[in-house]
């Protein structure tokens, strides 16, 4: 997180061309002999979110470069073979919206979230609360397994690691800041990693090479949210109506290489359709595996439309039965294991269109005034993705095994986020329930997508005609994209004061990994020992979604047990608060202080991560920091 991001740059290419890149091409040479470039990152992310999980589980670190090393010896074992790439769209093809990608990353994501010259860390305000989780669960996941809550120390937390567990990979072997993955790696990658597989999930489902790069294009398309403008509540038009795909691709959201995932794993179901070998269907269902381990809720809506299809496509059921089992099993294990415990789904119809009126301050409906606003919601939400229904629904019918299941999950997307509500059975005071059916949705855009540029390569012919067609199709799809860009370009950094990253700096210097340190819970910066420097604290108020991990009850006693530390006068409890909650540091930022006597117990830690107990604290400083004292 220097001001110069050159060296991580280098340093995290050599990592993704041998963690990522590497097995992705030499598995596929040694199990399908040959090579689909749309299909290399997918597999090296799922092989190496895997190699480290096992390396986790087996609490042997060096267990990940040596797996790492046999899927490399792929390439060598398959040495008889002739290198060649299997039929498909050409890479070259994807450098223009890579491009453009790229360029509008960089004036976004790229500047955000590093340290400046002076100290400060410039926070990107921008949803920062997820990305500060992430980033605290990167770390946690180079702590042990299975990992605490980022934020609620002791707290264990199930989830759907993949990403995650990647980006651990990197922190620990690579030595990238998760930071610097998220705002400038990983989004990059991300990126090109569903392009590439948009375009050759497009030429499966018959796509025509126009229609493959339109479908690559559409990575930048939106929805007609534009039609909010002159509603002043609609801060980020692109986030309205929840079926657009950017956002969560601009923050490399887990949604992002579990969809390249998932696309993969329907690009090798259709390669081993068209007789092209066994070796596809052993890779689509390792790939179907790996989906709900980056997104469970792709694993569910992947295994749908892989129901869908094995009813219409009876003929095809062995094959399809063989992708999805591995799915199956893995949807069933996460759906099933701790996250289940805190996480509910109930019928709610309309609620995601509830959430949209209430964000645009506009008053609630009900009956049918809400049905009727809902077609509206449905339509704009939709946009021009309305044109590729009828190619959706077609493909549904008469499509291969492949088109079938792409165009149900397509057309379920809707309907699903519409019908269900997905969120922790309660939230904390202050805090409200977050309804992630949503990413059902945005599922199924990238998908409605394929098909809506199935519909527009038919209408747009040659001359005058394309032109035309494809004018108005940017007119219709890009406001949105333009808005969000803008905005989001000038919106400035939130810089974190340098005296409290010199204050947690200081900790991390005469601290280990997963040391607890006692600060008061705040909501405005998230808390700095999780985020910068791996270490823990008791509770935090920064992340409005606790309650999905952990019980609303236990998080509230746990609040108050921290309020009780740096409210109370007697000394003798504090000392047992910070025993019970395993805390070695106490971190104070601007005018927070305890009210116990500190004599004997706080040594003071400066600047220059040198222990001095004859100092006294300084409660002027902007940042201080203690190490305990205690027998």
């Amino acid at each position: 997180m220097n001001a110069s991001i050159l060296p991580s740059t280098l340093t995290y290419a050599l990592f993704a061309g041998a963690a990522l890149v590497g097995p992705g091409v030499a598995l596929q040479r040694l199990i399908a002999g040959a090579i689909d470039p749309a299909l290399v990152l997918p597999i090296g992310l799922a092989c190496s979110a895997g190699a480290f999980w096992l390396s986790l589980v087996a609490g042997a670190p060096w267990l990940y470069p040596l797996l790492i090393a046999f899927a490399l010896a792929g390439a060598v074992l398959a040495r008889g073979r002739p290198w060649r790439f299997a039929a498909g769209p050409p890479v070259r093809g994807a450098l223009a919206p890579l491009a453009v990608l790229v360029a509008l990353l960089a004036v976004t994501q790229y500047p955000g979230n590093r340290f400046s010259a002076g100290g400060d860390f410039r926070l990107d305000p921008f949803v920062a609360f997820d990305t500060a989780f992430h980033v605290g669960l990167t770390r946690e996941l180079t702590i042990g397994y299975p990992p605490q809550l980022p934020g609620v120390a002791g707290f264990p937390v199930g989830y759907h690691f993949g990403t995650d567990l990647v980006r651990a990979a990197a922190l620990r072997w690579a030595c990238i800041d998760p930071y610097d993955a998220i705002s400038r790696f990983d989004v990059t990658l991300g990126a090109l990693a569903l392009l590439l597989a948009l375009r050759a999930a497009a030429r499966a489902v018959g796509a025509s090479p126009f229609a493959v790069s339109l479908a690559g294009w559409s990575l930048l398309a939106t929805d007609f949210s534009f039609a909010f403008a002159a509603n002043s509540q609609a801060h980020w038009w692109a986030d309205l109506l929840r079926g657009n795909i950017l956002i969560s691709l601009f923050l490399a959201n887990p949604v992002v290489p579990a969809l390249a995932i998932a696309l993969g794993a329907l690009v090798a179901l259709r390669r081993h359709e068209n007789l092209e070998g066994r070796g596809w269907l052993l890779l689509a269902a390792a790939l179907g595996a790996a989906v709900p381990f980056f997104k469970v809720f792709l694993g569910a809506h992947l295994l749908l439309g892989f129901g869908v299809a094995a009813l219409l496509r009876p003929a095809r059921w062995r094959a399809i039965a063989a992708v999805a089992a591995p799915c199956l099993l893995a949807t069933a294990a996460l759906t099933f294991g701790r996250g289940a415990e805190t996480v509910v789904v109930r019928l709610a119809p309309f609620d995601l269109v509830a959430v949209t009126r209430e964000t645009l301050g506009l008053a609630p409906l009900s009956g049918p005034a809400l049905v009727g606003w809902s077609v509206l919601w449905l339509a704009a939400s939709l946009g021009l993705r309305m044109l590729g229904l009828p190619a959706a629904v077609r493909a549904l019918a008469h499509g291969p095994v492949t088109a079938a299941a792409l165009a149900a999950m397509a057309l379920a997307a809707w309907p699903l986020g519409l019908l269900f509500r997905v969120s922790a059975p309660e939230a904390l005071s202050g805090q409200r329930i977050i309804n992630d059916a949503a990413y059902v949705v945005e599922e199924g855009g990238p998908l409605l997508w394929i098909f809506t540029a199935l519909a527009l390569a038919e209408l747009a012919a040659p001359g005058r005609r394309k032109a035309a067609v494809l004018a108005l199709g940017a007119v219709l799809a890009l406001p949105s994209t333009v808005h969000f860009v803008v905005k989001k370009a000038a919106l400035p950094p939130d810089p974190v004061p340098a005296a409290m990253v010199r204050a947690v700096r200081a900790v991390a210097a005469v601290s280990r990994p997963g040391d607890v340190v006692m600060q008061r819970p705040g909501a405005r910066y998230p808390p700095l020992p999780v985020v910068l420097f791996g270490r823990r604290v008791p509770y935090e108020r920064f992340t409005p979604y606790l309650t999905q991990f952990a019980p609303a009850e236990a998080l509230e006693r746990r609040h108050e047990t921290v309020y009780r530390f740096f409210h109370t006068t007697d000394r003798g409890e504090a000392m047992e608060i910070a025993r019970e909650l395993n805390a070695r540091y106490l971190c104070l930022y601007g005018a927070d202080r305890v009210r116990f006597d500190t004599t004997g117990l706080l040594e003071p830690i400066d600047p220059s991560n040198e222990r001095s107990a004859a100092s006294a604290p300084q409660l002027d400083d902007d940042g201080r920091c203690y190490g305990w004292m205690m027998p």
